[in-house]
């Protein structure tokens, strides 16, 4: 009799075990991501805390400034405590107080940091590869600096910090940038689509995580679609004359910025997604730099936001 009552036990709580497996599965299948939470105002970098909603974390740029090196550290230090994995992305601000080429070496020595315990992928021109349930997660990963337009390049460099707060930085090294970027993108998207993945039941999902904006309508706030300087944050890239044609087999393309969040398809198909904080003061929520109008429920940043793969 206590036989056949644990059989049917047993019985009753076989299906549950599937049932958590595949949640579990889903789970594993997030990746959070955050840009420009700008922690070097006020100095947020031990104070700034959020929940962890994701195995995986994407922090896209403008976390703060390579030069405040100890406080940066020790944010990306309690992050790889809390995730599998944290994905870094560089922004303009990382740069600021330094040249270009002392940034890239500054983070290239953060991220070997013994306290992140090889826990942090700095990508920088950068792929890594996640086999999850079910699929086999590409990322892509480059600042992808804007191109500045001739026309407005004088007016640019005369109103953008990044000239002045970038040692030696001017409109000629920020497209030089924008090319050497783009150009390494494109190959790896041509690679990826020469591969042939032999399994054929495993999914295949490519993301791309860049700072600066890959389309111009959309990615940031309309009050700033006829300003002169917009060339310095974003470039038209997901069009035929882009990268259009090798983005077939991009899910998403997160990016920052803009300071503007947001979640739209673009007419290539790739699905971008934004998720900044902005300038905001400590004791504060609100950024300083966006109105009103930018802050509906779409366009708010949330910490705990993620994307499923």
């Amino acid at each position: 009799m206590a036989s056949r009552s644990l059989k049917s036990l047993c019985g009753l709580m076989s299906p549950i075990f599937p049932l958590k497996a595949k949640a579990k599965a889903k789970t594993s299948r997030r990746l959070q991501f955050m840009s420009d939470l700008h922690l070097e105002i006020g100095q947020q970098y031990m104070s700034f805390d959020f929940p962890t909603t994701a195995p995986f974390l994407v922090l896209g740029g403008d976390i703060g400034r390579l030069v405040d090196y100890d406080g940066y550290l020790a944010f990306l230090q309690r992050q790889a405590t809390r995730y599998e994995r944290v994905f870094l992305v560089l922004g303009n601000h990382e740069f600021y107080g330094m040249s270009y080429g002392e940034g890239l070496e500054r983070a290239g020595q953060l991220v070997c940091e013994p306290a992140l315990a090889g826990k942090t992928t700095l990508l920088q021109q950068g792929r890594y590869e996640l086999d999850l349930p079910g699929a086999r997660v590409i990322i892509l990963g480059c600042v992808l600096w804007s191109r500045i337009a001739a026309e407005s390049a004088e007016r640019v460099a005369m109103a953008v910090s990044d000239f002045k707060q970038i040692r030696g930085w001017t409109v000629d090294a920020h497209n030089a940038a924008h090319a050497a970027d783009l150009a390494w993108l494109q190959a790896e998207m041509e690679c990826i689509q020469r591969e042939k993945s032999g399994e054929r039941e495993r999914e295949r999902v490519v993301v791309v995580i860049t700072h600066h904006a890959p389309l111009v309508r959309g990615t940031a706030s309309p009050r700033h679609d006829d300003s002169p300087y917009r060339s310095a944050f974003a470039t038209d890239l997901l069009c035929r004359h882009g990268i259009g044609a090798d983005c077939n087999r991009v899910k998403f393309w997160v990016f920052g910025h803009t300071h503007w969040t947001t979640d739209f398809a673009a007419a290539s198909g790739v699905r971008l997604v934004s998720n900044q904080r902005g300038y905001v003061f400590p004791g504060n929520t609100r950024p300083i730099d966006q109105g009103p109008m930018d802050l509906t429920p779409k366009h708010t940043f949330d910490p705990g936001r993620y994307i499923q793969l």
